[in-house]
């Protein structure tokens, strides 16, 4: 079984951002990427979301602290549906956590871009 995984504009956006200090972001997250089209429970579900907003660990090869001070994925996936939105990436090293407020405007991006 395989999921449909889409890269939102928001996400995109940051990964721009992210690949001026990191440049092999993209090479990073495509390991996770495909991953996730496999089984969308890799990450780990965000408290208070029902289960519907995941964070993924990623390792950067740029930084080599391994997963915990690689970058984060965010992404929306519903149990039982198969299309996953990655909705933004953050390095660890410059933001510990994303916020309730955050996630709800990139839920409001997403619902525009839909």
């Amino acid at each position: 079984m395989s999921y449909d995984v889409y890269l939102t504009e928001t996400f995109q956006k940051s990964i721009k951002a992210l690949k001026k200090k990191y440049r092999h972001i993209k090479e990073d997250l495509l390991e996770k990427i495909r991953a996730l089209e496999k089984d969308p429970t890799t990450g780990d579900p965000i408290p208070g979301w029902n289960k519907e907003i995941w964070k993924v660990k990623v390792a950067s090869s740029d930084v080599k602290k391994g997963k915990r001070g690689g970058f984060r994925l965010i992404y929306l996936w519903k149990g039982g549906e198969m299309k996953i939105y990655l909705l933004a990436a953050y390095f660890k090293g410059e933001k510990t956590e994303i916020t309730k407020k955050e996630i709800e405007n990139l839920l409001k991006k997403l619902n525009q871009e839909l």
